[in-house]
């Protein structure tokens, strides 16, 4: 966006001023049709233009672009040389100077307005000092209050926090009691439909952590091969027999037990058919591996 023309000590001519902003340009770019403009202003313009699917000047509504814009460093130069007030004037700075001058005179500028650190109130550098001399002794009651009012608010604050932490692990303490509740109906639910655990079958075992398990789920596949017992999971049971493929299917003395497993596990009906054609492929990396045909 351009310059205030307030702030300028004569009168800009009319030619300095953006069609967009109303304000005098500031990086002044000019478009292929010959408009100016400030730089800020076009690229919002464009952008704002992107949206309505509408890219003109807005002087012409001649297409526009931005690639298509350049530099008016003359002008820049013009306008950078032009006298302006210090933006602080309003705050007693009485200063006249070339506008592109501002930068490196507000660095230094003493009617910059800081705020005091007892009180809080913007003052202008040049008499922050002496406002802080004041201020020290005249607000020192009003600040502490303020700083016991600040207290009394985090301790309330702390207070809640504490007690709702305290809620939230008794909820959780419950939940966790719930959870165990329900994983021991879980497990006798099986009991209570009179469906007896066969003998065979652990469920806390690990099947597929040694060379062993893999003869015994075997087994116990096949002693129910075309009826499982509604107390095993198949998809545990699936993530075992993998397990015992990759483990020890390069085994030299136990590839043979995962063969059969894999085998009498793809002539079960445990399986859903994706996973039975992940068993087939298995078999088949198996066999080509060893130079088997199956």
């Amino acid at each position: 966006m351009g310059y205030m023309t307030n702030m300028f000590i004569s009168r800009v001519d009319h030619n300095l001023i953006c069609g967009i902003c109303t304000g005098v340009f500031k990086k002044p770019v000019v478009t292929h049709c010959g408009h100016t403009y400030c730089e800020e202003c076009i690229k919002l313009w464009v952008t704002d233009a992107y949206a309505k699917k509408e890219k003109t000047c807005p002087e012409c509504r001649q297409e526009v672009s931005l690639p298509g814009t350049a530099p008016v460093l003359a002008l820049r130069g013009v306008i950078e040389g032009l006298s302006v007030e210090c933006q602080n004037s309003a705050n007693g700075c009485q200063m006249v100077l070339r506008l592109g001058d501002m930068e490196s005179h507000l660095k230094n500028c003493g009617y910059t307005l800081v705020k005091c650190c007892s009180c809080l109130e913007m003052i202008p550098q040049i008499q922050l000092h002496q406002h802080q001399s004041k201020c020290k002794v005249g607000h020192e009651s009003s600040f502490d209050s303020h700083l016991k009012t600040e207290i009394a608010m985090l301790q309330n604050e702390l207070a809640k926090t504490k007690k709702s932490l305290q809620i939230a692990e008794e909820t959780i303490k419950k939940l966790q009691r719930n959870l165990r509740d329900l994983r021991v109906k879980t497990r006798i639910r099986p009991i209570r439909a009179n469906e007896e655990l066969h003998p065979a079958w652990d469920s806390d075992y690990g099947y597929g952590y040694s060379p062993r398990s893999v003869i015994e789920l075997a087994s116990f596949i096949s002693r129910f091969l075309f009826q499982r017992p509604p107390y095993v999971d198949p998809q545990r049971i699936f993530t075992c027999l993998n397990r015992c493929y990759d483990y020890y299917r390069n085994s030299a003395a136990f590839w043979q037990d995962v063969h059969m497993l894999l085998a009498t596990a793809a002539a079960s009906d445990w399986f859903t058919d994706q996973q039975r054609e992940v068993l087939i492929s298995w078999l088949k990396n198996l066999a080509r591996e060893k130079l088997l045909l199956i």
